[in-house]
């Protein structure tokens, strides 16, 4: 049962929405209905007009999209990544907003590029309202404690008022020490009441392994459900958390400068929900702007509905994903691969799937590991654990069925895979950076 506290916080969120105009709430309404009813004719033209109204805006008020000429339709625009709008980023700005008035949403690079987008309050409302309805279609509620781990750093830092308000307890992705761990684990422990965990599966990781080593049981109760973000959930880390904290499991698609894209709920079925309420969807091809089929692999191209200060239209986030159609034509994600820059290509030139690797894991006992492709045909597994207890040859023959015939696979040994500065752990890195083979 919620606690009283977190009852009053729900009713004052509410509360302080409705004395600020109640927009949170009619985001959230929309947000709501268009999900419950996606092939309702009146839904439908409520989300082409969002998007036409965004368009027209967009060619109105800016100088990229201005001096395109005549752009009639979604499909006139071009598409764009985040090095077109750091080439042009004055131009993507809208003449309707003053920079002073806007929020600047980072990402640490840590990946790829260091990237920031302007935002308009409308759009961070929106985003808000999300996260509200995507965290109750895990189990979640507002109000209800949540444990955020991730980089917390001077860019977003919360103040003591903000975590208060918001009752969220915030732990730093790079505290893994066991005394920081310990601390953590106690803390959630000692909360008795609904709660919901967000972060990424490599502290996951880290968090099951010192957990795993733990004589007393871990007693918890009240996780509503575990949300992972920005980096692949392995199964066996899914079963891990779920089997110690005693919740579901869900991942969630986002990055910084959009928001939540997509998400596991309680009723998809592992599929990922597409925020078709927020956002307009193309899974293109790799090779060509075509849409793909049901079934097929292809880049996720995003067009958000709501930032208005620095319209992101057919913008490349640079991951690519399984495209699939339900079979009253529902579209929905069924596997997310991640950045293309770091796909792992066969010695053919073809993109094997990245969760292949982690069946390393099964062979021996392996600590961590991070698998690289250095040239076409050549690769390398990272790994942390005991050389002894490792068999190479098994290793590769087991992979040379996915990776060729002719694929050299070698091995080195290290203490510790390093986190990057974002806090992310890469299990997957690709040297070799060669377009796959068309078919």
């Amino acid at each position: 049962m919620p606690h009283l506290s977190q009852i009053a916080r729900r009713k004052i969120f509410w509360l302080l929405d409705t004395l600020q105009g109640g927009t949170t709430k009619r985001h959230y309404k929309e947000i709501k209905e268009i999900h419950s009813y996606p092939q309702d004719v009146s839904i439908q033209h409520r989300r082409k007009l969002n998007l036409d109204k965004l368009l027209a805006h967009a060619t109105k008020t800016t100088s990229f999209y201005g001096e395109l000429g005549n752009l009639a339709n979604l499909e006139d625009f071009p598409i764009i990544d985040k090095n077109t709008i750091l080439n042009h980023y004055d131009d993507f700005k809208s003449d309707q907003f003053e920079v002073s008035k806007l929020y600047k949403a980072s990402s640490s690079g840590s990946t790829g590029i260091p990237f920031s987008i302007y935002q308009n309050n409308s759009k961070r409302t929106r985003n808000t309202a999300d996260v509200i309805y995507f965290t109750q279609q895990a189990g979640g509620a507002i109000g209800n404690k949540l444990f955020y781990i991730k980089l917390w750093d001077h860019t977003n830092a919360k103040s003591k008022w903000e975590t208060f308000v918001q009752n969220i307890f915030a732990h730093n992705v790079m505290d893994t020490s066991r005394k920081e761990l310990k601390s953590l684990v106690s803390r959630i422990q000692k909360h008795k009441s609904p709660k919901t965990i967000l972060g990424y599966p490599s502290f996951f990781e880290e968090l099951c392994d010192y957990l795993d080593g733990q004589e007393q049981p871990l007693s918890v109760k009240n996780v509503d459900c575990v949300i992972s973000m920005a980096e692949a959930l392995k199964k066996h880390e899914r079963k891990r958390m779920s089997d110690y904290f005693k919740a579901p499991v869900f991942e969630r698609y986002s990055n910084q400068e959009n928001g939540i894209l997509a998400q596991q709920t309680q009723g998809s079925n592992g599929k990922y929900l597409l925020n078709w309420a927020s956002y307009h969807f193309e899974i293109l091809e790799l090779h060509s702007d075509k849409h793909v089929e049901s079934g097929g692999l292809g880049r996720i191209v995003v067009t958000d509905l709501f930032n208005y200060s620095m319209p992101m239209i057919r913008y490349d986030t640079g991951d690519m994903a399984i495209y699939e159609e339900s079979k009253d034509g529902l579209p929905y994600l069924s596997k997310i691969y991640g950045r293309r820059m770091d796909s792992i290509y066969n010695t053919s030139g073809e993109i094997v799937s990245p969760f292949i690797f982690y069946m390393v894991l099964d062979f021996s006992k392996i600590r961590q590991f991070q698998f690289i492709q250095t040239k076409k045909t050549e690769y390398l597994f990272k790994l942390n654990g005991n050389p002894k207890d490792v068999p190479e040859e098994e290793i590769v023959n087991y992979f040379r069925t996915y990776l060729g015939e002719d694929a050299k696979i070698r091995f080195s040994y290290v203490e510790e895979i390093p986190l990057l500065s974002s806090g992310k752990r890469k299990k997957i890195v690709n040297h070799f950076h060669k377009e796959p083979a068309t078919s």
